[in-house]
């Protein structure tokens, strides 16, 4: 194992955590660095800097930690999973953010950085294949500023990928968490007794557990490949069947109208995400796995409908008799 630091931005968020804690416990705290405005669990014995990456000079404090730890890979994890009414703060986290924090890590000698992402990326569209693949282009413009942010990211490690050759990155494009402890804005919306679903639409879905979510990334740590890695389940399973297992009361709903009412609920402060969002559940974005299982060795352990079912488990226990036998 190599002497140089990992450092992790986005230490407090829930996949951060989990990550921070695991690597923790594998290489002990001195080999971390947090990179958070929260600081982590003193038990973990993590080295922590209280850096703002939306802040105008935060580029010359990573630079600084960077040096300073000795730091040799970074993992970037400092992203919202869900969307945010303070667009510009997003953007400065996760756009700017990103370009500072790459920027800082090719001044300072970093050797690696892996970035987290998500398969949303891909966008949801009616002419997308059955498995979206790394090398499918992205899409080119977005009205979502939630998606637009994070392709800008990409964007950003992609440039830095081709411009210093002796910077490893790795884009681990992640699909939706579901499982225990997961609260997103998609499992707000399936919190609900009544869940919306579009008239004549049942896009088969990817739920990626958390555990698997973990492994993923620490099988990339160790093995430190280049280039874009989907990290999603085998088997996805169709929308309605989601619902049916979760013994919700689906609400049909034409997806005109969807738009517009998700548009006015975001504007009033009530609804869990924008109408954009509502292509997520028209059309698929299904992401094909078997670069990771080829490049990375790692496959899901839990199935789409299994990491339903542990998140049944963990918020819902008295729902998951009955439907639960349904098959998926």
């Amino acid at each position: 194992m190599s002497s140089g630091r990992l450092a992790v931005t986005g230490a407090a968020s829930f996949l951060g955590a989990r990550l921070l804690r695991r690597l923790a416990a594998e290489r002990g705290g001195d080999a971390l660095v947090a990179l958070d405005v929260a600081a982590p669990p003193p038990a973990l014995g993590v080295r922590h800097r209280a850096i703002d990456l939306t802040e105008p000079a935060s580029d010359q404090r990573l630079l600084e930690a960077f040096r300073e730890d000795e730091v040799e890979s970074v993992l970037h994890a400092a992203f919202f999973t869900s969307p945010r009414r303070d667009v510009t703060h997003a953007h400065e986290l996760e756009s700017i953010g990103t370009l500072s924090l790459l920027s800082a890590a090719a001044a300072a000698g970093v050797k690696h950085v892996f970035l987290r992402s998500f398969t949303a990326v891909y966008g949801a569209a009616g002419q997308n294949p059955s498995f979206l693949t790394e090398d499918r282009p992205l899409p080119s413009g977005t009205g979502l500023r939630w998606l637009r942010d994070k392709l800008e990211a990409e964007q950003h490690a992609a440039s830095f990928a081709r411009r210093y050759p002796g910077l490893g990155v790795t884009v681990l494009r992640f699909a939706p968490l579901f499982g225990p402890g997961v609260h997103t804005f998609y499992t707000r919306i399936f919190d609900h007794r009544v869940v919306p679903m579009l008239m004549g639409f049942d896009p088969l879905v990817q739920l990626l557990h958390p555990d698997d979510a973990t492994e993923a990334a620490l099988r990339a740590i160790e093995r430190r490949p280049r280039g874009v890695f989907n990290v999603a389940p085998s088997h996805p399973i169709p929308l309605a069947t989601m619902i049916h297992l979760g013994t919700k009361i689906p609400l049909a709903v034409p997806h005109p109208i969807a738009y517009v009412a998700a548009d006015a609920l975001w504007a009033t402060g009530i609804g869990d995400a924008p109408g954009g969002f509502v292509d997520f559940v028209r059309y698929p974005f299904v992401a094909d796995g078997a670069k990771a299982r080829r490049e990375l060795g790692w496959s899901a352990s839990y199935s789409s409908r299994e990491a339903l079912e542990a998140y049944l488990r963990y918020r819902h226990p008295r729902g998951e008799a009955g439907p639960m036998e349904a098959t998926a």
